[in-house]
């Protein structure tokens, strides 16, 4: 089986309050991208039951394999499920540590890889509560579709509203910045509020800067003159929308004009470039 997890923007990010948890709670919406890495997973008869052999190309991941969220996945079903000798081949694609949640494509794909393949019949209640486990962003990509995330990334609401996607496109680009959960975090004074999101369904893009924002952006873009640096960029090359994406420090344009984004992206030379869908 061959899958394809894809990035993901972060259309605002509002970060509230602390929960009694320790986490503080988020609302964004999140729109999956066309831009992917590539997951095969497969029975291995040379591996034996409940092993799963890997095989890692495309951009280098840092760090010990066995902490990928791929593996990390494979572990979580393993020690509920018995499973078959197994093997799973990722190409790398998505940049790493730059809000796109790549990582968390490959870890929830790679259960709903392991639910078809092993005929679990796990239901996608089940999915999101093992998607949880992995991480905060795992549980949008269940569906992968459009929606309103909130709590701590674990609460995935399907948008009620249809957002004006359509005829709209993107432009992202990575600065090739790593900023750490734990920095983000430390340049940000999070504010309860509430927000009409549906309202962005009424609204031209150029117009949602005035109701949605990252509050993560101006603590990296102080911190790093980079990423505003491309923010600017993006504006001045016709964008109607600009944001950074996730903690950072990736940002992205939405444009209105095919021909602006294709010739922002060439002159940018930006990492991807196409078009949304809407919900």
């Amino acid at each position: 089986m061959v899958l394809f997890p894809p990035a993901k923007i972060n259309l605002g990010l509002h970060v509230l309050g602390k929960r009694d948890d320790g986490y503080h709670a988020l609302e964004s919406i999140f729109l999956p991208l066309g831009w992917t890495d590539i997951l095969e997973v497969l029975m291995d008869d040379s591996a034996a039951p409940g092993e799963l052999h890997t095989v890692w190309t495309g951009l280098d991941i840092p760090g010990d394999p066995a902490n990928n969220l791929v593996v990390k996945a494979h572990r979580l079903l393993a020690a509920e499920h018995e499973l078959p000798g197994l093997s799973a081949h990722l190409h790398k694609v998505l940049p790493m540590g730059g809000g796109l949640g790549g990582g968390s494509a490959d870890g929830t794909y790679m259960l709903r890889a392991l639910n078809e393949i092993c005929g679990l019949g796990l239901s996608r209640e089940k999915l999101m509560q093992l998607a949880a486990k992995l991480g905060s962003d795992c549980p949008f990509f269940v569906d992968a579709q459009p929606a309103l995330v909130t709590g701590r990334g674990e609460h995935v609401t399907p948008l009620s509203f249809r957002l004006p996607l359509d005829g709209l496109w993107v432009v992202v680009a990575n600065p090739s910045i790593h900023i750490s959960t734990a920095e983000a975090f430390g340049g940000l004074t999070p504010h309860d509020r509430s927000t009409d999101w549906s309202a962005l369904a009424n609204e031209p893009s150029s117009a949602w800067g005035n109701r949605i924002q990252n509050d993560f952006e101006p603590g990296a873009c102080a911190r790093h003159p980079q990423v505003a640096a491309h923010l600017d960029a993006l504006g001045k090359a016709g964008a109607a929308y600009v944001q950074m994406t996730g903690s950072g420090s990736t940002v992205f344009g939405i444009f209105t004009s095919e021909s602006e984004a294709r010739t922002s992206a060439v002159d940018f030379q930006a990492d991807y470039c196409g078009p949304l869908a809407g919900a």
